[in-house]
Parts: C-alpha cells; structure tokens; sequence
C-alpha cells in the first residue's frame, strides 16, 4: 500500500456484470484508504442486466465514493475506458478489469514509480500459466501481430492494470479513435508519441471464469485490422527509454 498524498480515480469498464462487480467493488472498497482510492468511476457499457442497480447499491457509501456512468448502448470497452478517465478527478487515474484479475495491491508500487518520474505504469502479468489453453496461444498471437505491425517493446500490453497521471489522460485521450478493443495498444503508442515516461511493473495476475472475450473467428480477423489502422494512424512509437522492472 502507499502513504502518498496523491488521489487515485479507479476506472472499471463494465458490461453485463451484475454477478460480479459487487465482490470487486467490495474489494476495492476494503483497500481504499490504504492505497489512496477517492473515488471509483465504473462506466455501465449498456448492460442488459442488473450492473447498474448493483452498483447504486454501493453509492450510499461516504468513501471512497461510487460514482455510475452509463452508455445507452454498448460502444465498447476501450470507449468507456474513455468516459470513465474524462469523469475522474483524482491526482492519478487507475485502470482495471471488472473481474479485478489483477488487483490493486499493487498500486503502491505504481505510485512510487510514478513519484519517482514516471508518468504511466503498465502492468506485466507474471505469471500466466493459469489461463486457459486457448487463452494462452491468443495472447501469444496477438503479442506477435502487435510488435510486427505497430511495434511497442512492452511484452504485456493487454494486462489489465495502469496508473497514470491525470494530466497524462487529458493529453493523450484526445487522440484515441478506437471504441472495442485494442484501448492498451493505442493509449501506450500515444503517450509515448507524446513523450510521457512510460515503465512496466511486474504484477500478480489470476484468471477469472466468466471472460466476455470471445475468441473467434471474426476476432482474429478483427484485430490485425486495428493494428493496422493504429499504426496507419499514429505512426510508430518512440523507443521507450531502458527500465528495470520492480
């Protein structure tokens, strides 16, 4: 946990989890005061279920305060991330998956970086061996169709775990155009392009039953893609300067 005196906007993008944002809202609850969580923006992606009612549940709650942003219809998880980092106010902005996979025990350590110069800190999951076997080979696939045609050095793009200043957010979301998937590929390639100190974190990662990633057909046709249009779009990314992972 930290001690520091920067507030931390959590951003949940959330889309049909009514059986689960309540345990993860729970979560992040319990850490709040011992990480410097102040508010927790969870972005409702048009859900048909009942994830927003379950969410108001927790708005009677003085701190850190639960704050609800709905999209009328679903536009995609790398749009709500984008809604989600417009409504924060905190110092630093914390972005994580619904199922909190990777947890905020590490947030401290994201601070600390951030503290000491960095502007983002993206998470490398150690250890994957806990996903499924066709989780594992998609990863791996798209790890290579990501280098060979945008070519970020991070070995992890997609993990589920970034904090980054808040003025880092209002310089680099202007630029984003891409709404479904593909948010992390783009936001790194942006804020590099615009010169933020970008560092990787070694974190703790569990795989959750319940993904709502589908990998089919149409998904890895989808992909390469956005690559594309991401490079085609933004150019290559600067090399980033040499960090050693904490």
């Amino acid at each position: 946990m930290t001690s520091s005196t920067l507030s931390i906007s959590v951003v949940l993008p959330a889309k049909d989890e009514q059986r689960r944002i309540g345990v993860t809202l729970e979560r992040l609850i319990a850490s709040a005061s011992g990480a410097g969580i102040t508010e927790i923006i969870v972005v409702d992606d048009g859900s048909t279920d009942g994830t927003a009612e379950v969410v108001r549940s927790f708005a009677r709650i003085p701190a850190p305060e639960v704050r609800l942003v709905q999209h009328e219809v679903n536009r995609g998880k790398s749009a709500s991330l984008r809604t989600g980092m417009h409504a924060a106010e905190g110092d630093l902005i914390a972005l994580f998956d619904a199922d909190l996979s990777v947890g905020p025990e590490h947030l401290g350590e994201a601070v600390a970086l951030i503290e000491g110069g960095a502007d983002v800190v993206t998470g490398r999951r150690r250890e994957r061996e806990t996903q499924p076997l066709v989780r594992q080979a998609g990863s791996r696939l798209f790890g290579w169709l990501q280098r060979t045609l945008v070519g970020l050095s991070f070995t992890d793009t997609q993990c589920p775990f970034k904090v980054l200043r808040r003025e880092v957010s209002e310089a680099v979301v202007p630029h984003l155009f891409v709404d479904r998937w593909n948010f992390d590929v783009e936001f790194l390639v942006v804020a590099q392009s615009l010169g933020f100190d970008v560092r990787e974190l070694l974190v703790e990662w569990v795989h959750v039953d319940g993904s709502t990633i589908r990998l089919t057909p149409g998904y890895f046709i989808e992909q390469p893609r956005v690559l594309w249009q991401i490079r085609r779009r933004h150019g290559h990314p600067r090399p980033r300067p040499v960090e050693q992972l904490r």
